[in-house]
């Protein structure tokens, strides 16, 4: 851009250095044509003057040229010859007459094109230029000049020079400043990228506990901050799959212990080989089972290989069956369930997912609400959203606690410790098929003293 910039300029400088030549060539013309019309003039109106003295005469400067001889009046009729002058005796030149200045080629013509004095050029020549002589209304002549305009005057041409060299200077230093100052800032612009190189090469060698706590606010500041945020998540994620397989471990090894114990009683014949260790066997047995199933189900989920079969059905319907199954065990249980679902509510689902759903919610109000206590099921509908909320009564979840609810193998404080056989996935099954519906799931606390979980499904869902 600078190399065009001071490209352009030298060509515009160019092009106004030739036109302010040109036009001082003009008036150059314009005053020797003057000159030339008022001799014309005081020699009876003719060229022979011309002829004889050359244009010379015109060209070298003289003050008085210009002013009429005095008691000479114009001629009116054709010219008559001057009488000889006398040539004063001695050498000739003895005084040089003053110098004729130094300028283009320039030739006298009269008004037929006949050339009269001067240099003449040819008429091909590319630069040219001429000024017409007029006396008395009539064109006596013209004054021709052929100016080389690049080097017209040694001032000019010098001037020219001058300036060319100061503009590649210019060029020069403009480009050293341009170049120091880009260095500077591209040296400050570039510590955000390498600080970003660095952490995007620890997280690749599983790095994940740095941060780089940036307080840029421009575009590199939220590339930072959301690498930040990665960072942040990978470590939770790392962090989450270690637990869970510690998890897992545990929750697998405990109903092993407890078969291979009863199995050594068995064999040593500590225990009696009944129907009652029996039944405890079988029992141990469909724990690992269940679990195994919740785990297989839930890595499923986890990579989209559930399948889902959509049709329009009424929601409303599937709750009711649902609180329905559950009514017993919340009796027996010392519960009381409360219901206000809307009807007919159709939308697009997969009503055995969606029944599993609810199943494992309701199931959960139940297994962890002290009796007696409440569970309240409602359903509702707006203009967007459907809403499907379940609240049971004491006992309730930290606020800490809200966020990871959902996690695999995740257990509450003591206050709602585990109560079933369960192992902590039936939530985090329950969020993937909700999300598998386009919607979402979210636990709050009760206004019943317990625990809240609110399921919004869109209206909009279309069949798959």
């Amino acid at each position: 851009m600078l190399l065009i910039a001071i490209g352009m300029a030298r060509y515009s400088f160019q092009q106004g250095f030739y036109e302010f030549v040109g036009g001082m060539e003009e008036a150059r013309l314009q005053k020797i044509g003057r000159d030339l019309v008022i001799e014309y003039q005081n020699n009876n109106n003719d060229w022979q003057w011309l002829e004889e003295q050359g244009l010379e005469s015109i060209l070298r400067p003289n003050p008085r040229r210009g002013m009429p001889r005095p008691g000479h009046q114009r001629a009116s009729n054709p010219r008559q010859p001057p009488p000889p002058r006398p040539r004063p005796a001695g050498p000739r030149h003895e005084n040089p007459p003053s110098p004729i200045p130094k300028g283009p080629s320039t030739a006298v013509f009269d008004q037929t094109g006949v050339f009269l004095a001067g240099n003449n050029k040819p008429k091909l020549h590319e630069n040219v230029f001429i000024f017409e002589m007029f006396s008395d209304g009539l064109k006596i002549g013209e004054v021709r000049s052929w100016p080389n305009i690049e080097g017209s005057s040694e001032l000019g041409t010098l001037f020219a020079r001058q300036q060319f060299w100061s503009s590649i200077a210019i060029a020069v230093f403009c480009l050293l400043l341009a170049g120091g100052v880009s260095w500077f800032l591209s040296r400050k612009l570039l510590i955000p990228i390498v600080q970003l190189r660095q952490s995007i090469s620890a997280l690749n060698a599983g790095k994940y506990g740095g941060k780089l706590e940036s307080k840029r606010t421009d575009e590199l500041g939220d590339l930072m901050a959301n690498l930040d945020s990665l960072s942040e998540t990978l470590d939770k994620n790392r962090s989450a799959k270690n637990r869970m397989f510690a998890d897992i471990s545990h929750e697998l090894r405990t109903p092993l212990t407890v078969l291979a114990g009863e199995i050594d009683l068995l064999k040593a014949g500590l225990r009696p080989f009944d129907q009652d260790n029996l039944l405890s066997l079988e029992q141990e047995s469909n724990r690992l089972r269940h679990l195994v199933d919740d785990l297989y189900e839930l890595s499923l989920s986890d990579v989209g290989g559930l399948k889902y079969t959509f049709g329009e059905e009424d929601l409303a319907n599937c709750l009711v069956k649902c609180v329905e199954s559950i009514q017993p065990t919340a009796i027996d249980r010392g519960l009381k369930v409360t219901t206000n679902i809307a009807d007919d509510i159709r939308i697009a689902i997969d009503e055995k997912r969606i029944e599993q759903l609810l199943s494992n919610l309701l199931m959960n109000a139940i297994s962890y609400t002290d009796s007696p206590g409440e569970v309240l099921v409602e359903l509702h509908q707006d203009e967007n959203n459907i809403r499907i909320s379940i609240e049971d009564s004491a006992p309730g979840v930290d606020d800490s606690e809200y966020a990871k609810i959902f996690d695999p193998l995740f257990r509450v404080d003591e206050a709602r410790s585990r109560r079933e056989s369960g192992a902590g996935l039936g939530l985090a099954i329950c969020k993937n098929i909700v999300e598998a519906h386009r919607g979402t799931i979210q636990a709050s606390p009760s206004s019943l003293g317990g625990l809240c979980m609110t399921v919004t499904l869109p209206t909009s869902r279309h069949l798959a």
